[in-house]
């Protein structure tokens, strides 16, 4: 066994590139397309402010509804398999908004079938893949692997906007394209080329050949929490507010970042403003999982992300010009970028390999439900106010205190292998 693996390079970071283009698939055709598509399909339907962008929200509160089953089915069946019908509910499901002709259809797709399909083939699935290849370089790895959700934010609304301005595509014929190429492409890639378990080729986490007890370092090691310790545990609520705040903040900018630089009569420049968070987030999600890897108090760390972030989003009320609004956009990237790799790199610390899909799973309803509404929140006050001023102020005091919460986690002394 130790011959074969020594002849046949290491397959896990294969799982790191399969997972970071799963998440720029299933981020990117959703939510990552959606901000450029909203200012179509407001002006087509005659939407509100409010109405066109409750979809994402709805869509993240409908996603994560489903994640603590999800969790479940990564923790005890073939995530391959999760992956794959994942991949066929997701690519039907953007196939079928070619047909629809009413908002409410559309709503309904989105947030339920869209939802679901993203669930399964989503970052969490991919994540639990990441986390059974890599023990002691998990940090770097879900790192890189999230960089398929930066590099979407860079990609897809250029991407959206060139097929519904410069070829003149409608966002129906744009959807369509994004599910074909889903059932094309991500359904025969899961196939053929993901592997559930190092140990099904012969290989163990990290590339190694044994553990330090010269046996196999197995997730089974780890220790499995049931659902009543996960929420009595104090760990388990201040990670889910910490990372409900910040992805909160995060996600009400991103959604309403075009419509901001619309108002202010940069609507030319409004998609390119919204994609220069996606670089620096993808830089952030590096430095940040490798700053944690070697030993960087995690509270620190998530720190450090939370403020820049508010300094980011407080600037965004001082832009002068479509290039100041691009450069903050960017700084902004960086310190939210941080959000999903940390996460999901203490989520795996605290509840070990074994438990990290069902306690993640488990979280993301609490999170989404806070998450969701930073979006709908700020397009009421935007109506209310007649400006983003007060919405940006209410999402910087989240992110004060969630400056403050992260410092009531307490982090095992042995969080390695459990």
């Amino acid at each position: 066994m130790e011959g074969s693996s020594k002849k046949t390079s290491f397959f896990g970071w294969r799982m790191v590139t399969i997972a970071m283009f799963a998440d720029f698939c299933v981020v990117g055709f959703a939510f990552q397309s959606y901000p450029v598509i909203q200012l179509v399909l407001a002006e087509e339907m005659e939407l509100s402010r409010f109405l066109a962008t409750l979809t994402i929200p709805g869509f993240m509160l409908i996603s994560a509804i489903t994640m603590p089953v999800v969790g479940k089915l990564l923790d005890t069946y073939s995530i391959r398999s999760v992956l794959i019908i994942g991949s066929f509910v997701y690519g039907l499901s953007l196939i079928s908004l070619y047909f629809v002709n009413s908002y409410t259809a559309f709503i309904v797709i989105f947030v339920l079938p869209i939802a679901l399909g993203a669930s399964l083939m989503g970052n969490l699935s991919v994540s639990k893949l990441v986390s059974r290849w890599f023990r002691e370089y998990t940090g770097r790895a879900l790192g890189i692997a999230a960089l398929g959700v930066s590099f979407s934010g860079l990609v897809m609304p250029n991407l959206t906007n060139y097929l519904l301005i410069d070829l003149g595509l409608g966002w129906r014929e744009a959807y369509l394209y994004y599910g074909l190429f889903t059932l094309i492409v991500n359904a025969p890639l899961f196939r053929l080329l993901v592997i559930d378990h190092p140990e099904d080729v012969d290989q163990w986490p990290d590339g190694k050949t044994l553990n330090d007890d010269g046996q196999v370092a197995s997730e089974t090691q780890g220790v499995d929490w049931t659902l009543k310790q996960l929420l009595r545990d104090r760990n388990f609520w201040v990670l889910s507010f910490v990372f409900a705040m910040q992805f909160c903040a995060m996600m009400a900018v991103l959604a309403h970042i075009t419509f901001y630089a619309s108002e202010r009569g940069w609507a030319e420049s409004a998609a390119w403003i919204f994609s220069m968070y996606a670089v620096p987030a993808m830089i952030s999600k590096l430095f940040f999982g490798w700053l944690v890897e070697n030993k960087m108090d995690a509270r620190l760390a998530v720190t450090i992300s939370l403020v820049i972030q508010l300094v980011g989003t407080l600037l965004i009320l001082v832009s002068q010009s479509p290039n100041q609004l691009s450069f903050i956009i960017a700084l902004f990237g960086f310190g939210g970028g941080a959000a999903l790799p940390m996460s999901n790199i203490l989520f795996n610390k605290i509840y070990t390999q074994k438990s990290f899909g069902f306690s993640r799973g488990t979280a993301q309803p609490f999170i989404s439900l806070f998450q969701v509404s930073g979006t709908p929140m700020a397009a009421l006050m935007f109506d209310a106010y007649g400006n983003y001023q007060n919405a940006f102020l209410f999402l910087c005091s989240l992110l004060v205190i969630a400056s403050i919460v992260i410092w009531f986690l307490k982090i095992p002394a042995i969080t390695e292998d459990g």
